[in-house]
């Protein structure tokens, strides 16, 4: 379906449980560096397993989509507190998934890499989330990544994490994507480590 944005059109919102599809493929959709992933996984949800369904479950209050004729087109999903959320990924989103897809057999590169990351999920280093506490991640459809809705989403973002208290707020870059960097420095983040990923961090106080 052919969307053109048009202003009047464009609602952002809290996601709702029937969001989850949208979400689900709007993460597969932008998921070789912001392109379409979809030929990258054998199983289209893999992506949106780990870095967009979780947040919807698990911090529903920082889970925004945005809309264009009521159509999902976009989400930006956070978690204020990570550590907290990683407590709640190891303690129940990762076993859920591993039993989810125990008879799923890796076909590509990108799978295997997935399926390595739930078995053993990275923690955020603590002397990042001492100052960055709250993370978030975004992603659009191309209809929607000009004129200015990216940054919409995420101003609405920050004023949510904001209201949660949350001191500052990191989110990571792939560094093949370095491209993005300038367009997150324009809200104040900037570099604070590569893990390889570039990391990226605001304060919000």
């Amino acid at each position: 379906m052919n969307h053109t944005a048009r202003s009047e059109s464009i609602c952002i919102r809290n996601a709702r449980s029937s969001d989850e599809a949208a979400v689900l493929d709007i993460c597969l959709r932008t998921a070789d560096r912001g392109l379409d992933g979809t030929h990258c996984y054998s199983d289209p949800r893999l992506p949106g397993f780990v870095w967009a369904l979780p947040y919807l479950r698990i911090c529903p209050e920082n889970a925004f989509v945005i809309t264009c004729d009521d159509v999902v087109m976009g989400y930006c999903v956070a978690a204020s507190d990570t550590v907290f959320y990683e407590n709640r990924l190891e303690a129940e989103w990762w076993p859920m998934l591993l039993v989810e897809l125990q008879n799923f057999s890796a076909t590509t590169a990108q799978d295997a890499n997935v399926l390595n990351y739930i078995r053993k999920a990275p923690r955020t280093p603590q002397e990042i989330t001492a100052s960055y506490p709250a993370h978030l991640h975004i992603n659009l459809l191309p209809a929607l990544q000009k004129g200015g809705y990216g940054a919409k989403l995420i101003r609405h973002q920050l004023q949510s994490l904001r209201h949660a208290g949350a001191c500052g707020v990191h989110l990571g870059i792939d560094p093949r994507n370095e491209a993005v960097v300038g367009f997150y420095s324009k809200f104040g983040f900037a570099e604070i480590d590569r893990t390889p990923s570039i990391i990226m961090g605001k304060s919000l106080v």
